[in-house]
């Protein structure tokens, strides 16, 4: 009987350690006796975002991270997804191309992302791109911000990437077509030399001659040019009616108060692609007056689901800042995947793909949809609008007046143009 005792003791010591191994392994026996193994079926849904949080480029970097923390807050306060919770997990690419490809290939296959958004930088978006479709079946459905007509040939379109912002070349046909229309028909082009000048030039030419005006100058400047004068006499030489700029960030914010200051905006009209409230705040009210901006977003767009989103933000992020064109785009982004999961049931990417397709979404600027064609083009409303000078501006947010937001999809390559 001692024997007996003595067994049953070991055997009830050993199954009570075998359970708490278990247990704190998560194999085992879970808070209120639900097996581990199901709780782990409810984990959060990870997505991912490799994104420049140091060096020249962390401002836009820490931009769209606050855009895609918001979206998954007011996802995750609507119940989530499927059931589940989602968490994003955030690697620093350190404007590296190397460097984002190892770690976009660790958050998929370690963390076992199912959705990528985010990147700033040109060079590690074609990166990350590529290493996507390296993956093959393993590989997650991303979004990208810019659409490039590049990304989009049948020879480089990767079928599970989508995109939540404006096309390039859209964004050259408004501005051509609107200052054509609106500003006079001689026009000067000015733009840096790659692939962003390039694709907004090639746009933006055919539509003022399309409209009857014609472009009496072009200059492709470097993308590293801070001093614009020696190209500003040169445009000035040449008295046109106006001057369009496809400069991103700071070289705009350098090419606009350089021409102000040079007494430019006196004999001509000035256009800018590209311009976010960053650039807008950074160029200041007295040099930004009248300026023909064309953009993705600007947060005093007039309706009811804008002004939803903006007051979304200013309660996260306090009243004393607007959200930017990167905060809604990866906003979007968020919210389009998780309608295309909804639809499908299922986190799988190729059927989340496939139900992503011909969606409509509306999320504060219009009706927009991504084409079922291969490219996958985001067709979404254009703004154009004007800068605002010191004595116009209610207060230090009122920098711009929408005049107009464009809809057609004629400002956009058709999927032939684009090879299809």
């Amino acid at each position: 009987m001692k024997t007996d005792k003595i067994t049953r003791d070991k055997i009830d010591r050993s199954r009570r350690n075998f359970l708490k191994t278990l247990s704190l392994t998560g194999a085992g026996i879970a808070l209120g006796g639900v097996p581990a193994i199901v709780q782990s079926q409810k984990k959060d849904i990870a997505i991912g975002c490799v994104v420049s949080l140091t060096g020249f480029m962390s401002l836009d970097g820490e931009t769209m991270k606050e855009g895609l923390e918001l979206a998954i807050e007011d996802l995750n306060a609507k119940g989530g997804l499927l059931g589940r919770q989602v968490t994003a997990l955030y690697r620093d690419d350190e404007t590296s191309p190397p460097i984002a490809i190892r770690r976009f290939n660790e958050l998929v296959k370690t963390q076992g992302i199912v959705m990528h958004s985010g990147i700033v930088h040109g060079g590690v978006a074609a990166a990350i791109l590529q290493a996507n479709k390296t993956l093959g079946d393993s590989g997650v459905v991303c979004f990208q911000t810019v659409q490039t007509p590049t990304m989009k040939t049948p020879q480089t379109m990767d079928p599970l990437l989508f995109f939540s912002g404006i096309s390039q070349e859209s964004m050259g046909s408004t501005a051509g077509e609107y200052a054509v229309k609106n500003l006079g028909k001689k026009g000067f082009l000015i733009y840096p030399d790659y692939v962003l000048g390039w694709t907004q030039r090639d746009s933006l030419k055919p539509m003022v001659e399309a409209n009857g005006g014609e472009l009496v100058g072009m200059i492709a400047v470097p993308q590293t040019t801070n001093d614009f004068q020696p190209f500003l006499t040169q445009i000035l030489a040449k008295q046109p009616d106006w001057v369009a700029n496809i400069f991103p960030g700071m070289m705009n914010v350098n090419f606009v108060r350089q021409a102000h200051s040079m007494g430019l905006k006196n004999k001509m009209k000035i256009v800018s692609t590209l311009v976010n409230i960053e650039e807008i705040n950074a160029i200041g009210p007295e040099a930004a007056k009248d300026v023909i901006i064309v953009c993705d977003y600007f947060w005093n767009l007039p309706n009811e689901k804008n002004k939803m989103f903006v007051e979304r933000f200013m309660k996260k992020f306090g009243n004393e800042r607007r959200p930017s064109m990167r905060h809604f785009e990866q906003h979007v982004a968020v919210t389009m995947w998780a309608n295309a999961v909804q639809k499908a049931g299922t986190l799988d990417p190729k059927t989340v793909a496939s139900a992503m397709l011909n969606m409509k979404y509306d999320y504060g600027k219009g009706e927009s949809y991504t084409r079922t064609t291969g490219d996958h083009t985001f067709v979404t409303p254009i703004i154009v609008a004007r800068g605002k000078g010191p004595n116009e501006m209610k207060d230090k947010f009122d920098t711009q007046e929408i005049l107009q937001i464009n809809t057609a999809e004629k400002y956009y390559y058709s999927p032939k143009e684009l090879g299809w």
